[in-house]
């Protein structure tokens, strides 16, 4: 039974250090803010082009890609969260000539996330 109660004991500790190296890497990490504050933020929207291939298939659709933006406003980092993998690379082409202006927190620029929506229409 002193058994049992001594792994519980570690994995205790165990969780607990983990929980606060958690904690540690997401105070690092870039904030999360909704598309809507992005785009009131945007100071240079890049359309993406209309790959020929969709166009040509008569594809349309929405693509979601995720942004992380740098201190000073530039794009550092695009993802494709959602939609036709053929407008991945003409999504995240033009997501990463983006610029934004400054996320200021507590006095201090900081990173940010969001996600922008982009529209393909024939």
């Amino acid at each position: 039974m002193q058994a049992v109660r001594n792994s519980f004991k570690i994995l205790g500790v165990a969780t607990l250090l983990a929980l606060a190296a958690g904690t540690a890497v997401l105070a690092d990490e870039a904030q999360m803010i909704t598309t809507a504050n992005a785009m009131v933020r945007a100071t240079k929207k890049v359309s993406p082009e209309f790959p020929l291939a969709a166009k040509q298939l008569h594809i349309s659709g929405t693509q979601e890609v995720q942004v992380t933006v740098s201190k000073s406003g530039d794009v550092i980092d695009a993802k494709v969260l959602k939609g036709n993998a053929m407008f991945s690379n003409s999504s995240t082409a033009a997501a990463k000539q983006w610029k934004f202006s400054p996320l200021v927190k507590d006095g201090t620029a900081s990173e940010f996330m969001a996600v922008l929506v982009f529209n393909y229409g024939q």
